[in-house]
């Protein structure tokens, strides 16, 4: 009988013991935030993405009532960073801005599979994206899309392509260009955008993929000639995208979006997503984001979660294919 009493005290003072406890977490997600939240972005200052979240963090935070502090960590094609959000204390207060790629495709191309974005990732939101784009070097004699495809398959091996970063959506452009059009090229991965560029200008290479908004400038200046785009875009109404011109696979974007740990409670999810959809609607950031190329195209956690499980899909067949090399 003092057996059974002793083992109902011991449970009665575990469940007394834990109680306060719980409802001190159920207090936290009420009150969430109440500190600064660090966002890491996963590349090093100055990029698209790093550009994109410096401009969205203003509004952001001035929804969440609480600083959000930018944190570089660059490396690993993006998987360093995101990495270090999952390493975080699942609590909100570790966030990644990030771009499918350091998610999607850096992940596997890695050796070993250092995380599943679909399982150990929540979406919290997708802010933003640019169109990324096909270019022709200027003495190179292609001006459409079309032309780049009758030369290609007319001269097996004779184009020389190249991209900056493997894996970056960029980089699934060409690829996904190679494997629908069945045209054999060159390609020389180069590590960052400048030296790719200065590859083309030089005449060194006859095409390449990059971010529209990185592109652009040289485009304007005679450099490149754009002749396909991921998504139609108001500024080249005369050139396609890859569904115009009957491949739909070449449709990936340069985004950018917030995720969390899963692990972290949904309230603080929600709490999350609400902010930053309220960000979003804001006309100044709307138009800085517009300034640095990228078109406001807010999407909730279940639209993001959506988006991630169907370009996983995509690059895994892609990556079959593509013959790439991780760094």
């Amino acid at each position: 009988m003092k057996t059974r009493i002793g083992h109902f005290g011991l449970i009665l003072v575990l469940l007394i013991s834990i109680l306060p406890w719980a409802g001190f977490a159920r207090a936290q997600e009420a009150n969430f935030p109440t500190k600064p939240i660090t966002l890491i972005v996963p590349y090093g200052p100055g990029g698209i993405v790093d550009v994109g979240a410096r401009i969205f963090v203003d509004s952001f935070s001035r929804e969440l009532k609480v600083p959000v502090i930018i944190a570089n960590r660059a490396g690993g094609s993006g998987t360093i960073g995101a990495q270090a959000m999952l390493n975080a204390r699942p609590n909100g207060y570790t966030l990644l801005a990030t771009a499918g790629a350091s998610i999607i495709a850096a992940v596997q191309l890695s050796k070993e599979l250092p995380f599943d974005p679909r399982k150990d990732m929540a979406p919290i939101a997708h802010i933003a994206d640019a169109p990324d784009a096909l270019s022709i070097g200027k003495n190179t004699p292609i001006n459409s899309f079309a032309e780049f495809v009758k030369y290609g398959l007319a001269n097996p091996g004779k184009l020389r392509g190249g991209t900056a970063g493997i894996g970056s959506e960029p980089d699934i452009m060409l690829r996904s260009i190679l494997k629908n059009t069945k045209i054999q090229s060159k390609v020389v991965p180069y590590p960052a955008v400048g030296p790719l560029v200065a590859a083309i200008m030089g005449g060194h290479l006859d095409w390449m993929t990059l971010s529209l908004p990185a592109t652009r400038a040289y485009q304007k200046s005679g450099d490149v000639k754009i002749v396909l785009l991921t998504r139609r875009s108001s500024d080249l109404p005369g050139v396609p995208s890859g569904p115009d011109v009957g491949y739909p696979d070449i449709s990936f974007n340069t985004w950018m979006g917030l995720v969390a740990s899963a692990k972290t409670p949904k309230p603080i999810i929600d709490r999350l997503a609400a902010a930053a959809a309220a960000a979003a609607k804001d006309r100044e950031v709307a138009k800085k984001l517009s300034d640095a190329g990228f078109s406001i195209d807010f999407k909730g956690p279940d639209a993001l979660s959506k988006l991630i499980a169907y370009q996983w899909g995509i690059f895994a067949e892609i990556a079959k294919e593509g013959n790439f090399k991780s760094e």
